[in-house]
């Protein structure tokens, strides 16, 4: 985007008497005066108009007005919701108190005692325990442009020579409006400075620096916000900046971090970045995101940026309002240059002999175990990358990450997972036995003497009458009927399945117990992210609560006999899903993971859309077909009486509607829909009704469209989710890496402890951080100018050499890092 696109005088329609001093086209009254001061030298006449014309537009001849920060609030809210729809607009939140200024005259008063004095009746403190709700001002607010700009923002924006020192001689002649902001919802808090910094002119800049300008004035316009910001953007009249969603991938080519230096981070200005720091502009200063200088070089990936803002003092250990650093940013935003720099910062070099180094990764942010208590980290890198919904995430599982997954899986992951393998083997086990010694004969023949359940019946109340007196009663021979599964007297079978049957209640109970503990230490949002991701994990967790529900169905087996068809089916339900629960074993395997993943992702992409519109088509000629077979009946039946013919006799060219209900229409067009069209087609063709041939046209197209169109493009959609995955041999290690943390979940505090100190060493001289230490081959043609830049500048021996004697992790390329 060009900086002439950047800003647009058309944000109004609202003329502005600012624009005959200068418009929006570089004429006006002033133009000509500074054409002809720069040609003579002769500024006079100039100063003269400034003088008159322009000290009109200001406040107190120049020397600046207290506005409150709930007028300009107000104001900004106003123009939003006049840009948005009715439904969309949002009132301003929060309560403005009184204005103190309405009572005083800012005209006889000192600025600087004033200002002073108004500090602490507004209870502002020096820490920053309260905002200063009061902002001073040079430019009349009523007498702006359509953007909320000033005279000197005009000047700014056209960025010509003759307007440049127009600007200039403005701000010699009014100091103070060097600090004026634009009001407008767009760019509100876009200060000269800012302007200064877009257009890439180091001499303004130093200009502006010199004579006051704020370096640390933000901008909270929504022209740089984020994108996918924009629309939860509200206003609070106790404050000045805008209040945003806080959930954001920072999304748009225009978020640039509100302070001077972070605009000159973001448009890759080093001189005037450079220039910034020299009038001691803060890089640790955080946006309405909480994101500093590094975040945002992360976000618009800039390296070169990184470097100059690192070296001069910027801290790679703060964090945004995401809880993240600049290194987990870059893992969350799947950018891997970026992230190589960043590691590249935080490593330390043990030792260096010949081609062979030996460096240690602080894991503070790194690994998804905290250091300090054994919590889990979801802010992590690990946890970014893993459970990151981008293709380019699967680049960062080479290196360092892919080692320190598979030293976790050595630690804890493996010998977890096959006890829980060992567990489930076992649960199967009884829960198939006691499934398999079931009484089935007795079950059937219930099935087949229970009442009709679409119907209604007098019986099924007297029946439910006779249960409820039996069992009061004590008699229980009725009971059997319905109740044989709580007879456990038949022998040793029964026995078998009494035994059973309490072992898996247990088993399902314990694992229910330990579910919600786990729910309970790491919350039940971070437990449902890990268990999403496990399809199969998910049914069987489901098929345990369903046999907790069997237990108080087969408990109301004598209220009806729906109450033992209910227990069968369900229990039928559980045995599917348990079974699934194979395949999450099957995820941490390599020969079979792969497919196990492809098996997930047809379903998901493939199969959900096909679906939809196959159901379209299915139910649209249902209905046709429905209809017409019923026109065919009705023409059978005249053909019969016409003919003398009972319906019970068999001739040729007898029709028989198969498709007597709307049901039996649906399944009858899912059936065909796999080939199996000959009994339909013979219907069909024996019908007597006129609408026969309308039928076999359906039919036609139903065949095209359905069986041969839409079939085969699932095939061929299936066929490219399948070489797709196939091609990506590390989205494997993506579904192997979440089996290991979700079994890293399971574990407690205590024990994930236990695991970080196996897998790690201290960091330097402190034992309460950890480090992941690595030794590798490394070729000087391969490191970057970054990397040795910071080698040369930063690392040295920091680690004590008893540790040097640690389990080291070898690496064959220093390039996978």
């Amino acid at each position: 985007m060009s900086k002439e696109q950047m800003m647009s005088f058309n944000s109004a329609d609202t003329p502005s008497s600012l624009y005959l001093l200068v418009d929006e086209h570089a004429g006006g009254i002033l133009v000509p005066w500074i054409k002809y001061s720069r040609s003579t030298g002769d500024y006079s006449i100039l100063e003269e108009y400034l003088d008159t014309a322009v000290k009109s537009f200001l406040y107190n001849g120049g020397k600046g007005k207290l506005v409150s920060i709930s007028v300009l609030v107000k104001r900004r809210n106003k123009e939003r919701n006049s840009q948005l729809g009715a439904l969309r607009r949002k009132k301003g939140r929060g309560k403005s108190g009184p204005n103190i200024l309405d009572d005083i005259n800012q005209d006889r008063l000192g600025a600087d005692d004033f200002l002073k004095a108004l500090k602490i009746l507004d209870g502002f403190s020096a820490c920053g325990q309260k905002v200063f709700k009061y902002r001073e001002l040079v430019w009349d607010i009523e007498q702006r442009g359509r953007m909320g700009e000033n005279l000197l923002h005009i000047c700014l924006l056209h960025n010509t020579a003759d307007m440049n020192d127009l600007a200039k001689q403005i701000v010699n002649r009014f100091p103070k409006i060097v600090n004026d902001i634009f009001i407008s919802e767009d760019y509100y808090g876009l200060s000269p400075l800012h302007q200064a910094i877009v257009n890439e002119d180091v001499e303004m800049v130093y200009f502006l620096c010199k004579k006051g300008a704020d370096v640390h004035q933000r901008c909270y316009g929504s022209f740089f916000c984020a994108d996918d910001q924009k629309a939860s953007r509200t206003d609070s009249l106790e404050h000045e900046w805008v209040d945003l969603v806080q959930n954001t991938r920072y999304t748009g080519q225009m978020y640039w971090g509100e302070l001077p230096l972070s605009f000159a981070a973001c448009t890759n200005n080093q001189d005037c970045f450079r220039l910034l720091r020299a009038f001691r502009a803060d890089p640790n200063k955080t946006d309405t995101n909480g994101n500093t200088v590094l975040h945002l070089t992360v976000i618009h990936d800039l390296p070169e940026m990184f470097t100059l803002a690192y070296n001069s003092g910027a801290s790679l250990s703060i964090r945004n309002n995401l809880k993240l650093t600049p290194l987990a940013l870059a893992a969350r935003l799947a950018n891997k240059r970026m992230f190589s720099l960043l590691l590249e910062c935080e490593m330390d070099i043990v030792w260096r002999y010949g081609n062979i180094v030996c460096k240690a990764y602080p894991l503070v942010e790194i690994d998804s175990i905290r250091e300090e208590d054994g919590d889990l980290n979801p802010c992590s890198v690990l946890a970014n990358v893993v459970y990151g919904d981008k293709s380019s995430h699967l680049d960062f599982f080479d290196g360092l990450l892919e080692e320190l997954l598979e030293r976790k899986w050595e630690a804890f992951a493996k010998r977890r997972l096959f006890q829980s393998l060992f567990g489930y083997l076992w649960f199967l086990l009884v829960f198939y036995i006691a499934f398999a010694t079931r009484n089935v004969t007795e079950s059937y023949e219930e099935e087949g003497d229970s009442l009709p359940l679409n119907m209604t019946d007098f019986n099924d109340v007297i029946i439910t009458v006779q249960h409820l007196s039996h069992f009061e009663s004590g008699r229980n021979e009725p009971l059997q009927k319905h109740c044989h599964l709580w007879n456990y007297n038949g022998g040793k079978k029964q026995m078998l399945r009494f035994c059973c049957e309490i072992l898996t209640l247990l088993a399902v109970l314990v694992r229910t117990t330990k579910d919600i503990v786990d729910m309970q230490q790491i919350g039940m949002k971070r437990w449902w992210l890990a268990m999403s991701a496990f399809p199969e994990k998910v049914l069987h967790k489901v098929s345990q609560l369903t046999l907790l529900l069997i237990v108080p169905i087969r408990t109301a087996c004598f209220l009806h006999p729906v109450m033992l068809l209910l227990e069968n089916v369900m229990t039928i339900t559980v045995v599917l899903m348990t079974t699934m629960h194979f395949l999450f074993y099957c995820r941490g395997m390599k020969f079979v993971g792969p497919f196990v993943l492809m098996v997930y992702k047809i379903i998901v992409r493939d199969m959900l859309r096909f679906l939809l519109i196959y159901s379209v088509f299915v139910l649209g000629f249902a209905q046709a077909f429905y209809v017409i077979f019923h026109s065919c009946e009705m023409a059978e039946k005249n053909y019969q009486e016409e003919h003398g013919l009972h319906p019970d006799d068999d001739y040729r060219g007898k029709f028989e509607n198969i498709m007597n209900s709307p049901r039996e229409a649906l399944m009858r067009m899912i059936i065909m829909s796999v080939g199996e069209f000959g009994a339909f087609y013979k219907n069909l063709n024996d019908c007597k009704s006129r609408v026969a041939l309308q039928g076999k046209v359906f039919f036609s197209i139903y065949e095209l469209l359905v069986t041969l169109m839409l079939l085969n493009l699932l095939i061929a959609m299936m066929t490219r989710t399948y070489e797709k995955i196939a091609e990506t041999e590390k989205e494997w290690k993506r579904q192997w890496a979440q089996v290991i943390l979700m079994l890293e979940q399971s574990l407690t505090n205590a024990e994930r402890t236990m695991a970080i100190y196996s897998y790690s060493r201290p960091l330097r001289s402190d034992k309460s951080r950890r480090a992941f230490v690595v030794r590798l081959k490394s070729d000087k043609k391969d490191e970057s100018p970054q990397e040795v830049e910071f080698i040369r500048k930063r690392h040295s021996i920091r680690l004590s050499f008893s540790h040097i004697h640690a389990p080291i992790v070898n690496h064959r390329d220093s390039s996978a890092i």
